[in-house]
């Protein structure tokens, strides 16, 4: 395994996407990149993979032209030989051609099996469902997020039993980006169990792009053998720069280490219930204790607890919060809050007067939901009714629990427009906080982030509990949650027709 280093940079009309310096590629072998979503880390692998839009963007990569770069012959072999994986597979699949039909195109036709290929992502349970969703013409919402994932990776095992088929088949690259996204773990470990299996049979250099740090713990309990042709690094934004840096796996296994469960309150007075057998779009939602063979029972809170909700991607977690928020209306529900039993009867208003921001609130998985893009940071925070966030200096104390110092300065007047990702969910998160609500809803409060900043989360979560306001979770980070969330505070949400 050869360890090469890139400096990339990307530019669209004079501004600087991405200036990236000292970026890892294990050359045979396989690299994690890790980083907070938007400072680059997706234009980083389209570049390395040459398949930037040069109409669009004006790029180089270690001082060459990026029509020099894509134009070698390694780095064209790289490419025909290669797979690059969306991070929204919709932005990959054809809407007029039949998922089992793209699954057969241009090399991938010379699989033997394809669809059993993807077939490997499934569980043997929800393998017989398979065969509907190939026939699907694809839609943005149409099969689920989880299962185009599931696909996608499906087509890129192909085209690498296609290469280890053919024996003299020259060197490809294996870009997955955010591969796992809207996987449950037990979805994830399959995903990386077929990545790896197929690493063993052919030697690919594979790129893999990732917010989830826990796939960490998985690899050192299932593949610790694969270890020497791992490197794993982190992307982060320093001023205008984003540089490569090792991430050393010991650090995230030892800082998992050290959590433990969150205590539940002793007596503690229930703020929140919620009835299984939510109705909604066609579904009827059910709460389970232990999975899917537990029993069912009602979602209950206490104030100064952690609740957390635990559902593959599209079984309908987002919309169970919504509901309880008052911003989607069920066909059928109950729950009791504060004492004050609400339905699918109750008016809407009196979430809108007496609930939003004034006794609960909700930070959306994505930031861009809720945040208002043309507002600065400093406006954000400023219109919230608290005293605090009337003063500079209130806002800047706020901002420096999920910010360093040093970026505070150049973030007050820039526009959410211009955030980086994962710096709008830090802000998206800290005004859910500052709100200070006596119910605070989470949905994957962790997407997007960096390591550091996992962990500051993680400690306003801890201090939001200790001042007895009550959280209820959603997260695919099943790995960090369920070192803190004790069993008894984990809902398995399940749906059926």
């Amino acid at each position: 395994m050869t360890e090469k280093h890139f400096d990339i940079c990307v530019e669209a009309r004079g501004r600087v996407l991405v200036d990236a310096r000292d970026v890892p590629v294990a050359e045979g072998g396989i690299t994690f990149l890790f980083g907070e979503s938007g400072i680059g880390k997706s234009l980083v692998g389209k570049t390395l993979a040459g398949v930037i839009d040069e109409t669009a963007l004006r790029c180089t990569v270690n001082a060459e032209s990026y029509g020099l770069y894509s134009a070698r012959t390694e780095v064209r072999d790289r490419r025909h030989n290669g797979f690059f994986m969306f991070q929204e597979p919709s932005s990959h699949f054809n809407p007029l051609q039949t998922l089992d039909e793209q699954i057969r195109e241009g090399m991938l036709a010379a699989a033997k099996d394809p669809a059993g290929v993807v077939g490997e992502l499934w569980s043997d349970a929800g393998r017989p469902s398979l065969k509907g969703i190939l026939s699907v013409y694809p839609k943005p919402y149409r099969p689920s997020g989880g299962e185009k994932q599931r696909v996608f990776a499906g087509m890129a095992f192909s085209k690498m039993d296609v290469l280890a088929a053919q024996h003299d088949a020259g060197e490809g690259l294996f870009v997955f980006d955010e591969p796992t996204g809207s996987l449950d773990r037990e979805a994830r470990n399959r995903f990386l169990d077929r990545l790896f299996e197929r690493f063993r049979r052919r030697h690919e250099t594979i790129l893999l792009i990732t917010h989830d740090y826990g796939m960490i713990s998985y690899i050192q309990r299932a593949h610790r053998d694969l270890l020497p042709y791992m490197h794993f690094s982190e992307l982060v934004l320093k001023g205008n720069v984003t540089r490569g840096r090792v991430f050393a796996p010991e650090r995230f296994l030892q800082w998992l280490h050290t959590r433990t469960p969150i205590s539940v309150p002793e007596n503690g007075k229930v703020l929140l219930r919620v009835e299984s057998g939510i109705q909604v779009f066609g579904k009827t939602l059910r709460f389970r204790a232990g999975g899917e063979g537990g029993n069912e029972l009602p979602l209950q809170a206490r104030r100064g607890e952690l609740v957390y909700i635990k559902a593959g991607s599209g079984v309908g977690k987002t919309t169970v919060a919504k509901v309880v928020i008052g911003l989607q209306k069920a066909d059928r529900f109950r729950m009791e809050f504060e004492g004050v039993g609400l339905d699918e009867k109750s008016p809407h208003h009196y979430w809108e007067r007496t609930l939003w921001g004034k006794r609960m609130t909700m930070a959306f998985q994505h930031a861009d939901e809720s945040l208002n893009p043309n507002a600065s940071v400093e406006e954000t925070l400023g219109l919230l009714p608290i005293p605090a966030m009337r003063s500079v200096t209130g806002i800047r104390a706020a901002l420096a629990s999920l910010f360093d110092e040093d970026e505070i300065p150049r973030l007050r007047d820039r526009k959410v427009w211009q955030l980086s990702g994962g710096q709008k969910q830090r802000l998206n998160l800290l005004r859910a906080f500052i709100l200070s609500t006596p119910l605070i809803i989470l949905d994957e409060p962790l997407s997007a982030l960096d390591f550091e900043s996992i962990d500051r989360v993680l400690l306003l979560m801890e201090q939001a509990r200790t001042r007895g306001q009550t959280l209820v979770l959603i997260s695919h980070n099943e790995d960090i949650f369920d070192a803190v969330v004790p069993e008894t505070c984990v809902y398995h949400l399940g749906g059926s027709a």
